[in-house]
């Protein structure tokens, strides 16, 4: 296999401070009261200065109410002049033991709030915020009414009647209409007041979370109001999602058709787009009890493993080709995956990720929503979101080590010296430069500042006991009581689950390691069983074969630079037990090997990674000699001038020569233009299909390419800067499919002929060696 550009990196690993000191029991309350001062700052500004209107702009000190307030495109529609923030935030009250403003806000929240509005809203957005919101808070005011006692007991408490669970229902039967579809998966939008309008019909896509993160507040509406047609609709979903996965890989799109049930993005990912389709089913399992969501979650889970899990990063894949990589960037949406392995079970992979997580704040400041494999900023923006301090509460609870109340407090010291504006918490539009931006979503005060309470808190500072909820992903707490209310469902397809080698939630009989329950998950209520989870107290290494919980596991075959074919799963396993992982950004490989908590490496990982270094210097010094030179050659118009440049040409496929290969045709441009997932356009046809570098892999675009019929393709560099001295031969992956040829041209040489393309034009393209 050919290696050249191949990028090796040694990517060192932040290393958590072994030995960190425990806060004292004054110190976490000095915290937790510091967190709640800072709720406060950004709740009472709310309801002083913008309440009803569903949001704060801390920057202008006033609310955004929709249809008044400019407005900011698709957004908007998680607003829908409902008292969003009071509303998502109701049942943080009472969790941070502000009763008296909890009863307050029920009653506002009764006496002021409709849904009858001829709004279009995002029936993701209003089911996890709002219907999610008026369920917990329900569930707190049931729970208080039962615990709460004289004299401390509030009179409202025994005035009310259940108004929050009308209200649910309400707005149930509202998103319920969204459901009225071929494919029963319900429309990304519904008008609150006509349903189903001219509007909604417009688009047919949803995002897989989108469908796939109705289960646990509907199933709680309908069992808390005996009426099984919610949770009907949204476990039919579920498993419409589930039956349409890919039977190659067992992982979901990203979008789909809800008219067809055909996937519009194929792309697999834990982040945005897919998240909480994936934490839904391992909680629909603890809230529900049905053994049949945690077989899917299962499975689905070996395959995020297998193919999305490279190291400590979680990469974007293709559900049909699983070991390719779709994208270089990862989220912050998806630093929520670490908590979910803690509720699985898996705490070694959590603490592994969530550390890479956390050296991306160290770098930044904050996480930025989308970022590369060496922490490099790609999306800027900085909305303060939750996902992170979730994960860290969740690991805290596990493994009660200290290091994750040390991180609590720099991100409480982050948020002070960034965010923090004299009207509230303040977004950031670039955590380049921490400019501000005039916004609070509803969720930095029901997600963000609640996990930083509860991560700080005593179990008695909290006047409900948290092991009998479970949180939503807008971290509503919803009732594990409620799996002993039975109804009339249409069961879950049934489906069965073998666990796998690579991951384990049984507990071997290991002593230097500690069994620990998470009390979030042992429920005791009899239709669980606890899962086990296992947890070291000293750090994870990279490397498996390092773990003495792995001493009885298979070990993948040793294999060799010269071997390597970064899609053969077993060699992918061999690099990950000796501690290197593998990205692949801008069309090049990157191998990358980490360092262990202690300051050292798997000698194993060492040794390859220096056979790769000489076998890429090798094939390097053999480039000159071997390298048959490419050109282009385009035209743009019959019977004008000809313009010919050098191009790089690549190591797979049909070699470009002065006595062999030639291609010509029109140059037609590819939709996507990166082409990193099959094309939309069928015009490339019997034509040389023309793509901008980045995104995946050289053979990928051009594999792509050629399924859509394309003769050749030109792959143009995404820097306009790039200079003539770094055109170099396309590296493949070892793969024999490519049988049309391809080149690689610089932005600058070929400007003329984009343009005539994006003008609707054809211009002539041949591809070609130096005697043509």
């Amino acid at each position: 296999m050919h290696w050249l550009g191949v990028v090796l990196v040694v990517a060192v690993s932040v290393t958590l401070q072994n030995g960190v000191d425990a806060l004292s029991k004054l110190q976490r309350k000095a915290y937790a009261d510091k967190v709640k001062e800072m709720f406060h700052h950004g709740f009472d500004n709310y309801m002083k200065r913008a309440y009803p209107a569903d949001e704060l702009m801390p920057l202008s000190c006033t609310g955004r109410v929709r249809g008044k307030t400019p407005s900011r495109g698709d957004i908007d529609d998680a607003l829908g002049n409902f008292a969003l923030t009071l509303v998502d935030t109701l049942d943080t009250l009472p969790l941070l033991g502000e009763l008296e403003q909890f009863y307050d806000g029920v009653q506002m929240v009764i006496r002021d709030v409709s849904f009858d509005t001829d709004l279009v809203v995002s029936t993701f957005e209003t089911n996890i915020r709002v219907l999610g919101g008026l369920l917990g808070a329900h569930a707190m005011m049931l729970d208080l009414q039962k615990s709460q006692t004289p004299p401390k007991r509030h009179p409202y408490l025994d005035q009310y009647k259940s108004e929050l669970l009308d209200m649910a229902v309400d707005l149930g039967d509202r998103l319920l209409k969204a459901f009225d579809t071929p494919t029963g998966l319900p429309y990304s939008r519904i008008n609150l007041r006509h349903g189903i309008d001219n509007t909604v019909r417009k688009n047919v896509n949803t995002c897989t979370a989108c469908a796939g993160t109705l289960i646990l507040e509907f199933a709680a509406l309908s069992r808390m109001s005996n009426d099984a047609k919610y949770e009907s609709a949204a476990r039919h979903a579920m498993q419409e999602l589930w039956s349409r996965r890919s039977q190659n890989s067992d992982l979901v799109g990203t979008t789909i058709n809800i008219m067809s049930g055909q996937w519009t993005r194929k792309d697999a990912t834990v982040g945005a787009g897919v998240d909480s389709y994936y934490e839904y089913l391992l909680k629909a399992y603890m809230m529900l009890g049905e053994q049949t969501y945690l077989d899917v979650f299962n499975t689905h889970y070996s395959s995020i493993l297998l193919y999305l899990k490279r190291g400590p990063y979680l990469v974007t894949s293709h559900i049909s080709n699983p070991t390719s990589t779709a994208s270089v960037y990862m989220d912050a949406l998806q630093t929520f995956f670490p908590g979910l392995q803690v509720l699985k079970g898996d705490l070694e992979s959590a603490i592994e990720t969530h550390r890479m997580y956390y050296e991306i704040i160290q770098r930044h400041g904050m996480i930025p929503e989308a970022f590369t494999a060496d922490f490099r900023v790609n999306w800027a923006q900085s909305p303060l979101r939750p996902e992170f301090v979730e994960s860290t509460y969740y690991l805290y609870q596990a493994t009660r080590d200290p290091i994750y109340l040390e991180i609590g407090v720099e991100l409480i010291k982050n948020l002070e010296k960034y965010n923090k504006v004299p009207c509230g918490w303040a977004a950031i539009t670039d955590v380049r430069t921490m400019n501000k931006e005039d916004k609070m979503d509803s969720f930095v005060l029901t997600e963000t500042f609640k996990y930083l309470y509860l991560l700080f808190s005593e179990e008695e500072d909290i006047p409900v006991a948290l092991e009998d909820y479970v949180f939503t992903t807008e971290a509503h707490p919803l009732p594990l009581s409620l799996a002993s209310k039975k109804l009339e469902l249409t069961p879950f397809q049934s489906h069965s689950y073998t666990e796998q080698h690579h991951h384990d939630t049984t507990c071997p009989n290991i002593q230097v390691q500690e069994t620990n329950f998470l009390r979030l998950l042992d429920i005791h209520i009899g239709h669980h069983q606890p899962i086990c989870r296992i947890y070291s107290k000293s750090l994870p290494r990279a490397s498996a074969s390092s773990s003495k919980a792995q001493a009885g596991r298979p070990q993948p075959k040793p294999i060799s630079a010269r071997e390597f074919n970064h899609q053969n799963q077993q060699h992918m396993e061999y690099l990950h037990s000796v501690g290197v992982s593998i990205v692949v950004e801008d069309g090049q490989i990157k191998l990358l090997q980490h360092h262990n908590p202690d300051g050292t490496v798997d000698p194993r990982g060492s040794a390859f990674m220096q056979e790769m270094i000489a076998l890429v210097a090798e094939q390097n010094a053999a480039q000159d000699d071997q390298a048959p030179p490419a050109f282009v050659t385009f035209r743009l118009e019959e019977g004008e001038e000809s313009h010919t440049i050098e191009a790089g040409s690549a190591m797979f496929g049909p070699p470009i020569s002065s006595n062999s290969v030639v291609v010509q045709g029109a140059a037609r441009m590819a939709t996507p233009f990166k082409a990193c997932t099959p094309l939309m356009n069928n015009d490339v046809q019997s034509h040389i299909a023309v793509v901008k570098r980045g995104g995946c892999m050289f053979i990928d675009k051009v594999r792509n390419a050629q399924a859509a019929g394309a003769l050749g393709v030109i792959i143009v560099d995404d820097n306009q800067l790039t200079s003539t001295k770094n055109l170099f031969r396309m590296s493949g992956d070892g793969s024999r499919d490519i049988v049309i040829p391809s080149v690689f041209v610089l932005m600058q040489d070929v400007t003329p002929l984009l343009e005539a393309m994006m003008q609707g034009r054809s211009p002539f393209a041949k591809l070609h060696g130096e005697g043509e």
